[in-house]
């Protein structure tokens, strides 16, 4: 088929290529992208409720107070960003870390802490990323994704640890999961990229690849092996300790702390896909 050119009588017509982006968000595609982006982000959403749920329990046992918040939030949006940077290299750490942390359990009951979880299913996992190789795709650009998402979670707790002095009821945990994890979303999108020119003009992406996906890998299997930890660590009838009420809370609260986690993932990629942020996926 013939396309018009500037010698035939269609040219006039014809219409100039509409990407995907400059379509309006009722286009049938956009609603597409839309919806697809808002399950992403619903996920990852449902990963970070229980861990930011988690932190703050430990922290409220510890008596930080207010300051818990940003602390618990850019923690969480660290430990989500270097989940969802590092790809095949995630699968392997969590999976590591979540045998290690089941291991410990059942071999060393009585000296199975949150602590010694941890660090075992972390030194583990360093270990093999040091003496393993993965040859796909180095993770050097993980280090500016963990920046992005420490400041961005950081952000969004410090706004919730002054305001909420200033309200007279607490915030629900279902609230509070909504707007961090919207708001996270939407800042970590829009700065990831900068974040990343700052890690590598800092030169955190020189460093030997062994040595950034070891680090990779000690902190994602760290975060699965202590998430295993607190799951299971109330059916074990232990009694006392910071990291024991912390796992009890977390317990009462996980319900509606992953719904809001999930409410508000959906509701960043709706809007990140409405204001037309770029996708970060191949960064």
């Amino acid at each position: 088929m013939a396309t018009p050119s500037e010698t035939t009588s269609d040219f006039p017509n014809a219409r100039p290529y509409e990407g995907i982006s400059s379509r309006p968000i009722s286009s049938p595609s956009r609603l597409r992208l839309a919806f697809v982006r808002a399950i992403v982000w619903s996920l990852i959403g449902m990963i970070y409720a229980p861990l930011f749920t988690g932190l703050m329990g430990l922290m409220s046992s510890a008596g930080v107070g207010v300051a818990a918040y940003p602390i618990a939030s850019g923690l969480a949006g660290g430990a989500g960003a270097v989940l969802y940077g590092a790809r095949e290299l995630a699968l392997i750490s969590t999976g590591i870390g979540a045998l290690a942390g089941v291991a410990v359990l059942i071999l060393l009951p009585d000296g199975a802490t949150l602590a010694n979880v941890i660090v075992v299913a972390s030194v583990l996992a360093a270990t093999v990323g040091l003496t393993v190789s993965f040859p796909r795709r180095c993770s050097r650009h993980v280090p500016g994704k963990l920046l992005a998402g420490l400041v961005a979670g950081a952000f969004g707790g410090a706004v919730l640890a002054v305001v909420e002095p200033l309200h007279p009821v607490a915030f629900s945990t279902f609230a509070i999961l909504v707007f961090l994890v919207s708001v996270n979303g939407v800042l970590y999108v829009g700065s990831v990229r900068w974040w990343i020119q700052v890690s590598r003009r800092l030169k955190l992406e020189s460093r030997p690849c062994y040595l950034i996906e070891a680090g990779v890998m000690a902190i994602l299997a760290g975060v699965a092996a202590g998430s295993v930890w607190m799951v299971v660590s109330p059916l074990l009838g232990a009694e006392g300790g910071v990291s024991q009420l912390a796992a009890l809370t977390m317990h009462h609260e996980i319900q509606a702390a992953v719904v809001g986690g999930l409410l508000g993932g959906g509701l960043a990629g709706f809007l990140l896909e409405l204001f037309r942020f770029s996708w970060v996926h191949e960064l």
